[in-house]
């Protein structure tokens, strides 16, 4: 953690003003410590360069094993192309020089695939995160003069109101117990003026066939199984059809069609230049973060959003990018 993290926390309890005591700083890193608030003396420990708001991954503990598991993956620059770079403006459709200089919030950071982009592009970035893929974040971007990551829950999120130029969560949401809730809680800690992107799983007909039926066929089996077993599940599917998706690889919009329609997590990936080793181990990632979550719950985007109009929003006109991808300013 870095000192500076400390003038944007509040105490997620009563909003109190928090204290630093017992801090251990290495290189500028306040590796441990704790976080005594001055009003109800609630104390938050840091655990490895990372304040820890919770005591648990509680139900998203699936996504903490995944991220320690495939902490690199995804990052643009691990990986080799610009995948995640491209699919970050496709979502929210801001321009990169738009997020120069600003205080931008990633709302389940995962091991920081987003929050990469933003301070690529001269953003200081604030990454939250319920799971102990906070721990891979800080790994990954810790080191970065402008990132600072934070373990808690998003429902509780230790901000002052108003605190950021721009918020965002991606592929989130739906994960969540209570979805509006969730929302509505990330839309505060904006600034009036300050931009929110969002992008949920769509519920329409399209959950019901290919890829994303299969989903919703297995779930009913796969939430009835450990982390490991479905890990050990998605990885004999991969296996399984390795030969139809290295064919679908390589036979343009057929080859993808075909891969839309398989129990593995893997069209999306068809045009990606990553190497046949990193994209089988994506299509295991991403059939694992398909089958392992306790809760998934596809949205409406007319649903979504009338929840940001109701918190003073105004919605800009849907974006094309799959699911929905929802971008609004806020008013007041």
């Amino acid at each position: 953690m870095k000192p500076s993290l400390l003038q944007w926390l509040v105490c997620p309890q009563d909003r109190g003003r928090l204290e630093l005591t017992d801090g251990t700083e290495t290189n500028g890193e306040i590796q441990s410590g704790t976080l005594l608030c001055a009003t109800c003396s609630s104390q938050y420990p840091i655990v490895r360069g990372v304040p820890r708001f919770v005591r648990s991954d509680d139900y998203a503990s699936s996504f903490g094993l995944q991220w320690n598991r495939y902490p690199e993956l995804q990052l643009d620059s691990r990986n080799g192309t610009h995948f995640s770079r491209d699919r970050f403006y496709s979502i929210t459709e801001w321009r990169p020089p738009a997020l120069e200089g600003r205080l931008i919030l990633d709302v389940g950071c995962g091991a920081g695939r987003f929050a990469e982009i933003g301070l690529s592009d001269g953003a200081e970035v604030v990454g939250v995160d319920l799971s102990s893929s906070v721990d891979a974040a800080y790994k990954n971007l810790g080191s970065h003069p402008r990132f600072h990551c934070v373990q808690a829950s998003i429902y509780d999120l230790p901000f002052a109101d108003a605190t950021f130029d721009y918020g965002y969560c991606i592929g989130v949401i739906q994960h969540t117990p209570d979805p509006r809730k969730a929302v509505e809680s990330i839309l505060p800690k904006i600034k009036v003026g300050g931009k929110v992107g969002l992008w949920i799983y769509e519920l329409n007909w399209k959950a019901f066939v290919g890829t994303v039926g299969f989903k919703y066929l297995l779930r009913p089996v796969t939430r009835r199984l450990d982390f490991e077993q479905t890990a050990k599940l998605s990885s004999g599917l991969e296996r399984t059809f390795w030969p139809v998706t290295r064919w679908g690889r390589r036979h343009g919009f057929i080859g993808k069609l075909v891969m839309r329609m398989l129990p593995v997590s893997c069209a999306h990936l068809h045009s990606v230049p990553l190497s046949d080793t990193h994209f089988r181990e994506w299509v295991q990632l991403d059939t694992l973060d398909m089958y392992s979550p306790q809760h998934d719950h596809p949205q409406t985007f007319a649903r979504v959003k009338a929840w940001l109009e109701g918190a003073n929003f105004q919605v800009e006109p849907r974006h094309p990018h799959g699911g929905i991808s929802i971008t609004a300013r806020r008013l007041g």
